[in-house]
């Protein structure tokens, strides 16, 4: 039987794909924590310097696994479910790797949810955006009411949560929910070019940057502090003095992440 969350090499780059066919990717417990399982591993593989998100068989995600809500959850349960959600959630927003989603058919509930923490989003022209969790009589779940409003702001977003309506890829785009729009063919190979351009940078600096955004930026105060406690220290790193030496020498830079 094919694991839930099936994970390939691509040079440097993992595609971590969702594998649930029958449920369009549906997130039922069991793959959200191989999901966190499978993401914390990439994390401190030295071997990959970026992710691919992306759903098997033409659809990324289509939320929570509906046929699971039908059981009795006591609080704790649904608690325990919900922390187990956050370790992704936390792993692709704050994680070392940047993480570009690669979208086509549906990006539900908590698929929605996925495809905006990442870095960057890919998607197929034919793919559909949806807010579903009203439908469903719960709230926006896995981080969506932080990072839909800072993609879309809070009026656009606010909209998509209470009537949970369709919006389609070139609506998607031309709100800002989505960075690139291509043909259905082109998916992966775009997605995997974003990836390669995202990896070419000094690994500590990357993983510094998602870390300052995942706490917060919000004044230039969380900014300046962010550098003193970060910059003196990347100053003593390999990567930096490789790339000074680097630049005298007008060579590529060979970054190991140390």
């Amino acid at each position: 039987m094919n694991p839930l969350v099936q994970v390939a090499m691509s040079g440097t780059v993992a595609i971590v794909t969702l594998n649930n066919i029958k449920t369009r990717n549906a997130l039922s417990w069991d793959m959200l924590a191989l999901l966190a399982e499978k993401l914390y591993e990439l994390d401190r593989n030295p071997d990959c310097r970026a992710i691919v998100l992306t759903g098997a068989e033409g659809h990324f995600c289509s939320g929570g696994d509906i046929s699971g809500m039908a059981a009795e959850r006591p609080l704790m349960i649904g608690r325990t479910r919900m922390e187990i959600g956050h370790r992704v959630v936390r792993a692709i927003i704050g994680g070392a790797k940047p993480v570009i989603a690669a979208v086509e058919g549906y990006a539900a509930g908590a698929g929605l949810s996925l495809a905006a923490a990442a870095d960057y989003v890919v998607s197929s022209n034919s793919a559909k955006y949806v807010s579903s969790f009203a439908k469903v009589g719960l709230i926006p779940d896995l981080g969506l009411m932080w990072t839909l409003p800072r993609r879309i702001g809070i009026a656009e977003a606010k909209r998509m949560f209470a009537t949970a309506r369709v919006v389609t890829a070139a609506e998607a785009k031309q709100l800002g929910l989505i960075d690139q729009l291509v043909e259905p063919d082109a998916l992966m190979s775009s997605a995997l070019e974003v990836a390669q351009s995202f990896s070419v940078g000094a690994p500590l600096s990357i993983a510094l940057v998602k870390s300052a955004y995942a706490k917060g930026v919000e004044t230039l105060e969380d900014a300046l502090r962010n550098e003193v406690d970060n910059q003196a220290a990347l100053y003593l790193t390999a990567d930096h003095k490789e790339a000074v030496a680097a630049f005298l020498g007008k060579r590529p830079p060979v970054f190991k992440g140390v």
